[in-house]
């Protein structure tokens, strides 16, 4: 079994090639838009890819319509059983127009895919992500856009590279402008610790507790959608949930975060929860490994000012 993977970018494509590891493929052939550096080619190598593949970028620069018939071009030469392109905004576009160029079974941001009896199995979050749906993909080859969090990933022997254009006219998009968002450094997806806010807190400024104990601790500073997104008090880079980051840390602080299962979604895989919420009922209590029921206003302070004194900072 063959498996192709792609991605927008080079670490897009490792985590996308180190879960298609897991499906036992006889060969895992990779696909990219961008160059690789001599660590990404050694990380792709560990995460069992023997071949990479570069298309010339100017096809990812002219939209989804132009990346996916170059796609289309490589999956009709390879004949792959599976292609896997990581679930990034525009890669869901891409894996879509690909899968209708191919007339080919497709399963948009699914989480988990595996074999079946006649094909492939995939499984994603469906209605605001209370409900799992499983999808038969009998096609050959069968799509998937997955979205997976990255793993460790050793270094391995580094794939051999080879060019592929398909010279081809695809339909491309004029960009007329681009706005681009404020940046931050942030990874939320690789962190160890995160302290995460929801509307708890009453106004922005009252954000700087949970950035002094995300400070003391060695933490990222995260959020619920509301935060990012409808109050603006943090960049969208920072929101976690069904819509944005989906984080597995060592330790998930949630201060103030009801627990909706969109954000639930984006936090479940951590390894230990601690939450603090004045409501004993909120749907994060039973996510929680430690839930405190009280007000973040008192219960905060009293935290940083002990730390303080057994950090001595």
């Amino acid at each position: 079994m063959k498996v192709l993977v792609a991605g927008e970018k080079p670490e897009q494509v490792i985590t996308t090639a180190n879960y298609a590891k897991s499906l036992n493929p006889a060969q895992v052939v990779a696909a990219a838009f961008k160059p690789f550096t001599e660590n990404e080619l050694a990380m792709l190598g560990g995460a069992g890819v023997e071949k990479l593949i570069h298309i010339p970028e100017k096809y990812l620069a002219s939209g989804a319509a132009a990346s996916a018939a170059a796609l289309a071009e490589l999956v009709k030469k390879l004949d792959p059983a599976l292609v896997l392109i990581y679930a990034s905004k525009k890669g869901v576009e891409i894996c879509g127009r690909l899968a209708q160029r191919l007339d080919a079974a497709y399963a948009s941001e699914a989480f988990a895919v595996e074999k079946g009896e006649k094909g492939f199995v995939a499984k994603r979050l469906v209605l605001g992500g209370g409900y799992v749906a499983t999808v038969s993909l009998n096609s050959k080859p069968a799509l998937a856009s997955v979205k997976v969090s990255a793993s460790e990933t050793s270094q391995g022997m580094k794939p051999a590279v080879e060019e592929f254009d398909p010279g081809i006219d695809a339909p491309a998009v004029e960009v007329l402008e681009t706005i681009k968002p404020e940046k931050t450094r942030v990874d939320l997806e690789k962190a160890s610790l995160i302290v995460s806010v929801g509307r708890g807190f009453k106004k922005k400024e009252d954000l700087s507790l949970a950035e002094e104990l995300a400070k003391l601790i060695g933490a990222e500073i995260g959020c619920s959608r509301p935060i990012s997104g409808d109050l603006k008090w943090l960049e969208e880079e920072r929101h976690i949930g069904l819509s944005g980051k989906r984080v597995r840390p060592n330790l998930y602080i949630a201060l103030g975060i009801s627990g909706q299962v969109q954000h639930l979604v984006g936090m479940r895989d951590s390894k230990t929860v601690i939450a603090v919420n004045i409501d004993p009922n909120a749907p994060m209590a039973t996510e929680s490994d430690y839930y405190f029921v009280a007000d973040l206003y008192k219960i905060l302070p009293l935290t940083i000012e002990i730390l303080k004194k057994k950090l001595g900072s």
